[in-house]
């Protein structure tokens, strides 16, 4: 049987992968946007404001969020400085 420390880190590896999958998802309507994700990286940035205003999180939960949608907003400048004709 798994322990406990065996389970938290599948459940942290999978947490990683979704993570991933978010961001190529993001990534690809960046791509096809007109504005090229002008209007979402402005809406991941009012998210982060959010989190850290929210009473009902821990400062660990904030924490957390907020380190997920800034390495989101990082790919999605990434993808920004990498399309053709930036």
């Amino acid at each position: 049987m798994d322990t406990l420390e065996d389970q938290i880190e599948v459940i942290a590896g999978q947490l990683v992968a979704q993570g991933m999958l978010v961001q190529i998802l993001l990534s690809q309507l960046v791509l096809v946007s007109k504005d090229n994700g002008a209007v979402l990286q402005q809406a991941l940035a009012d998210g982060i404001e959010v989190m850290q205003r929210n009473p009902h999180l821990t400062t660990r939960e904030k924490f957390g969020a907020v380190r997920t949608i800034e390495d989101a907003l990082d790919t999605l400048e990434q993808v920004r400085a990498a399309m053709p004709g930036r």
